[in-house]
């Protein structure tokens, strides 16, 4: 496998840090440039080992000058959240939407060879039974809309300017951030672990009942690293569900939490369960990802790991 330069947008976040880790650590040869709208003094000491270059997706300006000539993927993940996208619909339409239009645009003038776009499972709505690629979307909440406007523009340029596009749908992901500034700590997982280590217990404000499908970083990133080095050739249509093998409620990921705090602190930790059930039926999530393992791809991640990493970075909370 040649040396590649990939730029990953987004470069600082949550999912960029764990996923320009995993790319450093199995591909040292390939140069990894995280493009990111933190000034780059400010870059944590992780990522002091990686080219940073400024990238705010809202100036084509900055875009142009972060995809070089000579980078052969880019991987974009710059993105305004869930939350943000909720109260800033028209900010949320400009970056996830409009931004993904520009950066496929000056991907396409400069001949990138593949492009990744990080989408959601959210696009499916209230989507009922076993989820799959073939089911209907039905997008309700603006992080989700513009998401998945944002797989149509990903799909012109595929068509339309034949580019090598991925649309990856993932689920939720769920780990250790590369450093605790990310603000990422809203998370269910990451929320229960610093809680754990601040209070000595764990809150549920809801009844816990309600199910997701849960997928670890190290799975997340190691299916970006299989795509683009182990199948750079064979990306069908282009769009998988990314997702994990399996749906755990809420009070689920407390009870596991709680063992790997008992198994790696030696002592036990209370769930208290604040919502109340109002017999509302919670089913699990079924989302299918046979279509990704159909190309061989294994998951290989760690529940207990992610967790005890988490918890490790937590520490300098309590």
């Amino acid at each position: 496998m040649p040396d590649l330069k990939i730029l990953i947008t987004g470069g600082l976040g949550y999912l960029g840090g764990r996923i320009a880790d995993f790319l450093k650590r199995n591909h040292s040869e390939s140069t990894i440039v995280l493009g990111t709208s933190r000034g780059v003094s400010e870059a944590p000491d992780w990522a002091k080992a990686f080219q940073i270059v400024p990238l705010n997706i809202l100036d084509p300006a900055s875009i142009g000058k972060a995809i070089s000539n000579d980078i052969h993927a880019i991987i974009h993940l710059a993105a305004l959240n869930e939350h943000d996208s909720l109260t800033d619909i028209k900010t949320a339409w400009e970056i996830n939407t409009l931004g993904t239009q520009t950066v496929l645009s000056v991907a396409s003038q400069k001949q990138v060879a593949k492009f990744i776009y990080f989408s959601t499972i959210h696009v499916y709505g209230n989507c009922k039974g076993i989820i799959t690629e073939k089911s209907p979307t039905n997008p309700f909440h603006p992080y989700a809309a513009t998401h998945r406007a944002a797989e149509d523009l990903v799909r012109f340029f595929q068509y339309y300017k034949g580019m090598n596009t991925l649309t990856l749908r993932l689920s939720n992901g769920f780990g250790y951030p590369m450093d605790s500034g990310i603000n990422r700590w809203t998370l269910v997982f990451n929320d229960l672990c610093r809680q754990a280590m601040t209070s000595g217990k764990m809150v549920l404000k809801s009844s816990g009942k309600q199910h997701r499908d849960f997928i670890p970083l190290h799975d997340v990133a190691a299916a970006v690293n299989y795509f683009l080095f182990a199948i750079p050739d064979n990306w069908k249509d282009g769009l998988f569900n990314l997702g994990g093998d399996g749906s755990f409620s809420i009070a689920d990921v407390a009870s596991k939490i709680a063992q790997v705090y008992k198994s790696k602190y030696g002592k036990s930790i209370p769930i208290e369960i604040l919502g109340k059930d109002n017999d509302e039926v919670h089913i699990p999530v079924h989302f299918n990802i046979d279509k990704l393992k159909n190309t061989g791809f294994h998951l290989t991640g760690s529940m207990e790991k992610e967790i005890e990493q988490t918890l490790s970075m937590c520490e300098r909370f309590s």
